[in-house]
Order: C-alpha cells, then structure tokens, then sequence
C-alpha cells in the first residue's frame, strides 16, 4: 500500500479533476506550489505514484468530453468547437490518451474512462472521479 499523497501532489490532483482538465503549465503549476522547476513537479507526482501533470489533465479532459456527450448527446467536433479547440486535436488526444478512437471511447462510456483514470493512481489518491461536480452524472 502507498503512503498518502503528499499536499501538493493532492492539490494536483484535485485542481485538474476539479477543472476537467488542463490548469495551466506544468512551470506555472511548479511556481504556484512553490517548486523550482516544471522538473522538480514531475519529480514529486512520480515519487507519488502519479502520472505527469499533462497525462492526468489528458484523462480528466476525456473524462468530461465522455460524460457530457452521454448527458447532452452532443459529437465530440461540437464540444470541442464550445471549448475553442480544434476537433481533429481533441480526436488525437482521445486516441493518444487511451489508445482507442472516440466511437470506442463514446460507446464503452463514463464508467469505463473512470475505471482507467483510477489505474493511473495510487490506491490512496483522495480524489473522487465518479464524476465531475458539475456534471450532474454519475
């Protein structure tokens, strides 16, 4: 069993399930927490048994995109237009992130991606991603 995240690493990890998705660079984020380099903060969510900031951010931004389609029935190309990205990148990320192409991703559902995003961390992480607070899902 692994020890309890450490502050920071827990501050990580809720702030980018809490923002469903990327909070910034991982040089700002270092700055915020009071470390040194973007290095000293991938040190410190490894030595946690965390993924990189960019990977976690990655899985909480899937993890929206799939529980808001399933809510709102909306495409993947119509979120990403809401959020002012290009679709084709948001279509890359989701296979990047999971290895599978959206359809898959959309058709296994929320549940799923959940059950992966909770792989990625440490048995311990106190971090819930049942869904996101505003989401409404479960």
């Amino acid at each position: 069993m692994r020890p309890v995240l450490e502050l920071r690493s827990r501050i990580v990890l809720e702030a980018v399930f809490l923002s469903e998705g990327p909070v910034g660079s991982a040089a700002s984020v270092s700055r915020l927490l009071g470390l040194h380099s973007r290095f000293e903060l991938g040190r410190l969510l490894k030595r946690d048994g965390l993924p990189s900031l960019r990977h976690l951010s990655a899985w909480a931004l899937v993890l929206s995109w799939v529980q808001r389609a399933e809510r709102e029935g909306v495409s993947l190309c119509e979120l990403a237009v809401r959020s002012h990205r290009h679709p084709s990148a948001c279509y890359r990320l989701i296979r990047e992130t999971t290895g599978l192409r959206w359809i898959e991703v959309r058709a296994l559902g929320s549940g799923w991606v959940r059950r992966r995003v909770l792989e990625q961390l440490p048995p311990t992480a106190p971090v819930r991603v049942k869904s996101f607070a505003t989401s409404g899902a479960g």
